[in-house]
This record gives structure tokens, C-alpha cells and sequence, in this order.
């Protein structure tokens, strides 16, 4: 007969995780603050005690709660990912993106004519309207 193990995993392993990721970055901290940091030796690793344990046992137990959470998503699928719908699936108008109308009978050299009577329309209201300032 072949034993199989069961692992038990609790239900709030992510809570865990968070909770030892900011114990380490206390750990980390004190370690910064500490003798050896600052003193710049390993020699006075005996005064930083309590954050190299505090270090060891937190990362251990992040180690430990990482391992277990992959193990416990190992096998779900994740979660399917929708898109934006079809666009056989919209009914209504069909849109012409970019689409100008244009005016018949309307040439590139009209067109440069009707701008300059613009032009020179405009030219001469503001020519109107500067000799009653003056």
C-alpha cells in the first residue's frame, strides 16, 4: 500500500505571507540601524541579536508560506480573462470610420479661390473695424 500525504493549508496563507514580508522589512530595518551597519564590522553581530533572529525566522516562515500557497494553486486555473465584445455581435449601423463626404462640382482651384475671397474678406472687416479705434 502506497501512503499518500495530506497537507494542510489554512485558509488565510496570504495574510500569512503579507504578515512575514513586513516582518522582514522590520527585521531589515533594524538590522540597517544597527552595530554592524553602522560600526561597518561583523564583529558586533552578537548586538543585532534580535533582528538577525527575528530576520531568520520570518524569512523562514515566508519561505515556508510561499511554498505552501503555490502548492495550493498549483492545480487552479486562473481566472478566463474577457474581452471586449464582437463586433459581429452589436447589431445596428454598420460606421465608416474616416468618412468625409464631399461636395460635387468642387475643384482644387475653387477651392483656393473661395479661400482668398475669405481671405481677403477678413482683411478688409478688420481694416473696417481699425479705423473707428484709431
Amino acid at each position: 500500500m502506497a501512503k499518500t500525504a495530506e497537507l494542510k493549508i489554512p485558509s488565510d496563507i496570504e495574510y500569512r505571507v503579507i504578515g512575514n514580508m513586513f516582518c522582514l522589512l522590520i527585521s531589515v530595518a533594524g538590522l540597517l540601524a544597527g552595530e554592524m551597519v553602522r560600526l561597518r564590522s561583523f564583529d558586533y553581530w552578537l548586538n543585532d541579536l534580535i533582528p538577525l533572529l527575528l530576520l531568520t525566522w520570518s524569512g523562514f516562515g515566508c519561505y515556508r508560506n510561499f511554498l505552501s500557497t503555490m502548492i495550493a494553486y498549483h492545480d487552479v486555473l486562473p481566472p478566463e480573462h474577457h474581452s471586449a465584445p464582437n463586433v459581429a455581435h452589436i447589431h445596428g449601423e454598420p460606421v465608416i470610420a474616416g468618412h468625409i463626404s464631399s461636395k460635387p462640382g468642387m475643384s482644387t482651384d475653387k477651392v483656393l479661390e473661395q479661400v482668398a475671397k475669405r481671405i481677403e474678406t477678413q482683411k478688409a472687416d478688420a481694416l473696417k473695424r481699425n479705423k473707428f479705434t484709431n
